[in-house]
């Protein structure tokens, strides 16, 4: 208890300090984003369009999570499948990175897919998307990505590497690893193993992802600071790179304002956004992906039957 107690306490000051650097750059940068607010230009039709591109890209996400399940022998219905994932999402929101995991390995648990293949393919799953999502960064930005934080443009490099070894290793590594893992926690060893195609069609699908989330920002953007860069090159880099520096900083829930900062340095950086337009598009987005973050996850409790609940807290 005492030591839970002070890891929440540093999380709760390193969060205050993130929160207090972001309010001390917003006040230099007032006169910037003041004169970029009265550009702004609200059109509903390229938001309304973003928004269906981000939650086609999370049916597709949700699709690569069923196939990872069944490679091991859990079947999902997918309707079962999108409710518990879009439940689990919403645990990127409490502070550290591990709830979303747990969730999503605790509920289809209880819905009869084994141990084994629920952790397996929750983790395997996140590990998955967050390489490619290097991979894909350096493949768009490189330029750009020292101009969110010096180096990181070489450790997106190198994550990029170790991603696409990896994946290419997992169909002889994970099989040992995962039978390791069970006899561990003293769960049955899955009879059944996945396929190297499954791996890397998943890998794709991830992969595709980022494309889709930054194409998906391209349009926003176009939303509400169309005079920005349309380059959609651009915002695929900077949405997959700014995400990532949001999903390392685990004492920020959801990556918040670590995200946002950046965004803003990424697009000041390469010249596709003035400091007062980076700051207000980041600060837009932010309402945008955490209400489309949050509204999947908010209906598919309300869907849920008492039993499912009850069964939830119970695991939970």
């Amino acid at each position: 208890m005492r030591r839970l107690l002070r890891s929440t306490l540093l999380r709760g000051l390193l969060l205050a300090l993130t929160f207090g650097c972001i309010g001390y750059a917003l006040a230099r940068q007032w006169s910037d984003v003041q004169g970029a607010a009265r550009a702004v230009e609200i059109r509903w039709g390229w938001i309304l369009a973003a928004s269906l591109v981000v939650l086609g890209t999370y049916a597709v996400l949700i699709q690569s999570w069923r196939m990872l399940l069944a490679g091991w022998g859990g079947h999902l219905p997918y309707p079962t499948a999108v409710r518990i994932w879009t439940i689990a999402n919403l645990g990127r929101y409490l502070p550290g990175k591990v709830w979303s995991i747990s969730a999503l390995g605790v509920m289809a648990a209880a819905e009869g897919v084994s141990g084994v293949a629920a952790a397996g393919a929750a983790i395997l799953g996140t590990s998955l998307n967050i390489g490619a999502g290097f991979a894909v960064a350096v493949i768009t930005g490189t330029k750009g990505l020292d101009g969110i934080y010096p180096g990181f443009g070489a450790a997106s490099r190198v994550g990029a590497l170790v991603f696409v070894a990896g994946v290419a290793a997992l169909p002889w590594v994970l099989p040992a690893l995962l039978d390791r893992f069970a006899r561990w926690r003293a769960m049955p060893v899955s009879d059944q193993h996945l396929t190297r195609g499954t791996i890397w069609l998943s890998a794709a699908i991830n992969a595709a992802s980022w494309v889709g989330y930054g194409v998906a920002f391209a349009l926003f953007a176009q939303g509400v600071t169309p005079q920005i860069s349309r380059d959609p090159v651009l915002f695929i880099a900077g949405y997959s790179a700014s995400y990532l520096v949001g999903f390392l900083a685990i004492f920020a829930p959801g990556g918040v304002g670590v995200r946002e900062l950046a965004l803003s340095g990424f697009l000041v950086g390469i010249g596709a956004a003035g400091q007062g337009e980076a700051v207000i598009l980041g600060a837009t987005s932010r309402i945008w992906l955490t209400v489309l973050e949050i509204l999947p996850g908010v209906i598919g409790l309300l869907s849920m039957t008492p039993a499912q609940r009850a069964s939830l807290r119970k695991r939970g």
